[in-house]
């Protein structure tokens, strides 16, 4: 029933393309910010609505190139690169940073999330550049689950660190919150920690974590743990979506993934911040500009909003040049390497996944 009700409130919502076009920008400036508000590169290519060219009926979008994800191991067969090959997985490291930093960006960020990201909805182009598409389906998250959801996924890396006496500890501490945050199970299995962990790293945990207690993370397996829950809060089946989503990519791919380790840093900023209230990230640059705009010259006439609407502020401009120079200096690099031999390629192409696995053993950033 919590499934049906949420995909049906979301199917509303579908329908209505003004709400979509909302939802594109909104999305669109989550991504573009880290977790602690400060503008980044978009790790990820949201198409926005085209000026007036939108209605409850009609929503015409930028286009976007590329092939969907579904479709993403056929073309790379159809040129030439095998699965497990240096190419595949420089491809699958990069198609995963991507979709886990935008995600990440957008729950513990802005608290508004993309709620349909089936591998239909994801395109991949040249140089693994993702595009999420369809933003139809959404998902606006209040702080306080905010907050449940990082200290949630800071116990589940917890968990998966512990070892000795500490390893029950940390299973009692994860089976806790994850009933904390609503989830109910059958009346026999009720208190049954080894499930209720279980539970968390289905949805959580390391692509290839072992599931305590013997239960099974193929969900349609008689030991899954998904088969003995009784009920659970209506955010968790589009946050569901979205992290399963990310652990399938990385096995599907064979790349290593730690979902707990990469919004790690997250997760620590969102509970450290969980007692002060914060504007969205939409409204921040608005209120910004109202302030500017008050003790500017009240002669002048650009509208409503004064210069503010029009400003071009350094940090804009400084920002917009660091990401020209970073695609530049990549597309210089990915069509030189493309015209490398075969042989001599695959090495450089190896010495760049094992530069990706130190950079992500690394601390994590505010990402």
């Amino acid at each position: 029933y919590t499934v049906f009700s949420e995909l049906g409130d979301a199917l509303i919502n579908e329908l209505d393309f003004l709400a979509e076009a909302q939802a594109m920008r909104k999305i669109d400036y989550a991504i573009s910010h880290c977790t602690d508000g400060s503008p980044a590169e978009r790790p990820v290519t949201v198409p926005l609505p085209v000026g007036e060219l939108v209605s409850k009926r009609v929503l015409v979008m930028d286009f976007v190139e590329g092939v969907p994800l579904n479709r993403l191991q056929q073309t790379l067969e159809e040129k030439g690169i095998e699965p497990g090959s240096p190419e595949s997985k420089l491809a699958g490291r990069r198609i995963l940073s991507s979709l886990s930093s935008a995600f990440g960006r957008m729950i513990f960020g802005a608290g508004f999330i993309h709620g349909d990201p089936h591998p239909g909805n994801i395109f991949i182009g040249e140089g693994g550049k993702v595009s999420l598409i369809d933003c139809g389906q959404f998902k606006a998250l209040p702080r306080t689950q905010r907050v449940q959801l990082a200290e949630l996924i800071l116990a589940v890396d917890a968990f998966q660190k512990s070892e000795g006496d500490e390893y029950d500890k940390a299973k009692a501490k994860l089976a806790g919150l994850i009933r904390a945050f609503g989830v109910r199970f059958m009346e026999e299995s009720e208190e049954d920690d080894d499930l209720a962990a279980a539970v968390a790293l289905f949805l959580f945990g390391d692509a290839d974590r072992e599931l305590p207690g013997g239960y099974s993370t193929n969900e349609l397996d008689e030991k899954s743990p998904v088969k003995l829950i009784a009920s659970f809060p209506q955010e968790f089946v589009l946050l569901g979506r979205a992290t399963v989503l990310l652990k399938g990519i990385a096995k599907r791919l064979d790349v290593p993934f730690s979902l707990a380790e990469k919004w790690g840093a997250g997760c620590r900023l969102t509970v450290s911040a969980a007692s002060a209230p914060q504007l969205p990230l939409w409204g921040k640059d608005v209120v910004g500009d109202a302030t500017l705009d008050s003790t500017a010259s009240s002669s002048s006439t650009s509208g409503p909003r004064g210069n503010g609407a029009d400003r071009i502020k350094f940090r804009q401009v400084a920002s917009m040049m660091k990401r020209y120079g970073k695609q530049k200096t990549r597309r210089f690099i990915e069509r030189v390497v493309r015209k490398l031999p075969p042989g001599l390629r695959s090495k450089v192409l190896e010495a760049e996944v094992r530069r990706l696995e130190r950079r992500e053993n690394a601390p994590a950033s505010k990402d």
